[in-house]
């Protein structure tokens, strides 16, 4: 793995990808610093400018992607890949070391915005606490969108589709609250959010295996859970949809550190996020790696 991670980090050196990136992280967040901190006076930058809906939009809709659109589409593209999966080394050790290097790059971004709210605390007070928990947020929450990014990545091999691909679930997942406020409640809506989520489990495991009875198995025991629920806790599937859909949702976790709440429970779910899109990718390179 350490042999990928510094072929794909010098990659990203040798060409102009993170430093275009480095350069539209910081000078960005030095705008909404500038125009935020500055200009306004508020001393809380985490608060302020990590949880600025237009600040999240411009680095997790157009900034991030770009260092993750070329990760795999790129070797495909440019027929690499099968030089890559043909060596010495496993599919986790390919997808962990692309990974890190992308997110090195993104922490050495970290590490130089990190100078604005040090400039706070100069002429000022700063909230310690906020602007730690909210960093750490953001480190969670960046690790979860660059995952998502590597899995579709490896599912195309031209980058500007990966690129726009990662750009519009960025989007989706930045205004997933307020898209599911706009759901209806019931029992019934709340039932057919639980089989597509069947039906999709299902299909995930018919293409890993290409054995319709497993995707059987995993349709019946999630038509036998989801009517154990229904019938243990009827109440609950009133406002089942929306309370599940608000569980899963990455941004309001993400606004949990920004106001200063150091959710373990959050941390691990960011964390399990960011392994299971990995993990996928794995199965997506293995099923290449074999064909």
């Amino acid at each position: 793995m350490k042999a990928i991670y510094k072929r794909e980090l010098g990659a990203y050196f040798h060409s102009m990808q993170a430093y275009i990136f480095l350069a539209l992280f910081v000078c960005i967040t030095g705008i909404f610093f500038s125009i935020v901190n500055i200009s306004y006076g508020y001393n809380d930058f985490a608060g302020y400018v990590l949880s600025n809906s237009y600040y999240m939009m411009f680095i997790y809709a157009i900034v991030v992607p770009i260092l993750t659109m070329r990760m795999f589409a790129e070797e495909k593209k440019q027929k690499t890949d099968q030089l890559l999966l043909t060596a010495p080394v496993s599919v986790w050790e390919i997808v962990l070391g692309k990974y890190f290097a992308c997110m090195t790059v993104f922490m050495i971004g970290v590490v130089i915005i990190s100078i604005f709210p040090v400039i706070i605390g100069i002429f000022g007070n700063i909230p310690i606490a906020n602007t730690i928990s909210g960093y750490i947020g953001m480190i969670l929450f960046s690790a979860c969108m660059m995952a998502i990014g590597t899995m579709i990545s490896s599912l195309t091999e031209e980058p500007v589709i990966s690129g726009i691909v990662s750009a519009v679930i960025g989007l989706l997942v930045m205004f997933f609250g307020s898209l599911v406020s706009i759901l209806p409640d019931g029992a019934v809506p709340t039932l057919i959010f639980f089989g597509i989520v069947i039906i999709a489990v299902a299909v995930i495991f018919y293409l890993d295996t290409r054995k319709i009875q497993i995707a059987g198995i995993a349709v019946l025991a999630g038509a036998v859970i989801t009517a154990g629920l229904y019938f243990l806790k009827k109440d609950w599937f009133v406002y089942g949809l929306t309370s599940s859909l608000n569980w899963l949702s990455l941004e309001k976790r993400y606004e949990e550190f920004l106001n200063g709440i150091l959710n373990f429970s959050s941390v691990i779910y960011m964390l399990s996020v960011s392994a299971v899109c990995l993990f996928l990718t794995t199965r997506i390179i293995r099923r290449r790696r074999w064909r």
